[in-house]
Order: C-alpha cells, then structure tokens, then sequence
C-alpha cells in the first residue's frame, strides 16, 4: 500500500472541489493506504473550534492525521488553542519529508 498526503489549500466555505479532495483522501485510507493531509493557506479555516463544516468533521472522524501549518494558523489569527480535536500543528517541511520520503503528494 502507499503512502500518501493530501495538502489542503482551500476551505469548503468557498471551493465545490474541497469536497472531492476529503472524499479521495477517506477512500484512499478506506482502501487500506496512509493517508495524512496537512492544511495550509485557507485551508485551515475549518480546523478551528466553531467552524461549521460537516464534510470537514467527518474528515477528522475518519482517522486521517490531519496537520495544521503553523504560519497559515497564524496569517488568519487561530490560536493552536482553537483548533479542533485530532487536528495536529505542523509546518510545511512536512512536504519536503513526505516528498523525500516517496510518498504520493496530491495539493488543492
């Protein structure tokens, strides 16, 4: 099996396709892959606490290692505090590590 990590730019307030990328990492781990996603730019709106965004909960219910990078919390002022449960704080060297590491890298 693969090993794969799904970089998460936009939020599912304002992007259709935010729902197909959730959709693809789930059935990718449901098929037996490592899936992991890191949220960069607007991608971590839906990562804080209150957000409202069923597809989004069902995303971190689903067991998929979700990271929050670091420098997007801070541009849109969400406090490691604030983010949701089984919502992780990273950085975007993340990439460069799963990259070097052979994993398949798919960004939205």
């Amino acid at each position: 099996m693969s090993d794969y990590l799904f970089i998460q730019s936009q939020d599912p307030f304002t992007e259709a396709r935010t729902q197909s990328h959730y959709q693809l990492a789930q059935t990718l781990q449901q098929a037996g892959h490592k899936v992991s996603m890191l949220l960069v730019q607007n991608g971590v709106i839906p990562a804080r606490h209150g957000a409202q965004s069923p597809l989004f909960d069902e995303l971190q219910q689903s067991g998929i290692a979700i990271t929050a990078d670091i420098f997007s919390l801070a541009q849109r002022e969400i406090t490691l505090q604030e983010l949701k449960s089984h919502v992780s704080p990273g950085h975007i060297d993340t990439v460069i590590d799963a990259m070097l590491a052979g994993h398949k890298v798919i960004w939205n």
